[in-house]
């Protein structure tokens, strides 16, 4: 997929396809230093990395201001958010080189964004109006690692495969959140998978 039609789906400008391009430049960079994503995936980085995170923006309540994105690794989907801007993003990455890679896409492309190199487990709640992951662990666990920045109005957006189903089936014993998944942009066997708290 080229950089055009992935911008299109994601409808975006021309300034934030060439801040992808940039974001992708310094991802190859470091990746000849530290493994911050599987190398297969680098030909395919448009559709793989950048489509796959930014189709979660079409997905955001209305007036989202502040994101949370959790073991952020090489910035997918949280640094993909903050390039298509009207957003704010907290990324928590626990291992330290992957957060210092981070903290240098941030200050070299300007990103309304910030690290927080510690375990998710250990944060104060943010109060974050959406809270994103991608390939991070199983819904159940998942929920339990987020626990303290869950709040009423907080929606979750995470990025899943095609063990989703699975995931969710006992999703009622652990958890009052209702589940809706959409299918994915990027990936046929993808989904966005949405929990939110009942109204």
């Amino acid at each position: 997929m080229t950089p055009d039609q992935v911008g299109k789906l994601l409808n975006v400008s021309r300034e934030t396809i060439k801040k992808f391009q940039a974001y992708l430049t310094l991802l190859e960079k470091w990746q000849r230093r530290i493994n911050l994503v599987s190398n297969s995936t680098l030909a395919e980085a448009w559709q793989r990395h950048i489509l796959d995170s930014g189709q979660l923006a079409a997905h955001y309540p209305p007036e989202t201001r502040q994101i949370l994105d959790v073991g952020s690794g090489a910035g997918f989907p949280g640094l993909v958010l903050a390039i298509m801007g009207n957003v704010t993003v907290d990324l928590v990455e626990s291992d330290h080189r992957k957060a210092v890679f981070l903290s240098t896409v941030i200050r070299e492309l300007g990103l309304p964004a910030k690290v927080h190199n510690q375990r998710i487990e250990t944060m104060p709640n943010l109060r974050s109006d959406v809270i994103t992951a991608r390939a991070l662990a199983s819904v159940p666990k998942l929920l339990n690692l987020i626990e303290i920045q869950l709040h009423p109005d907080c929606t979750c957006l995470f990025l899943k495969g095609a063990s989703v189903e699975d995931e969710l089936t006992n999703l009622e014993s652990y958890s009052t959140m209702v589940a809706t998944t959409y299918p994915s942009l990027s990936g046929s066997t993808g989904v966005v998978l949405e929990l939110k708290n009942p109204r």
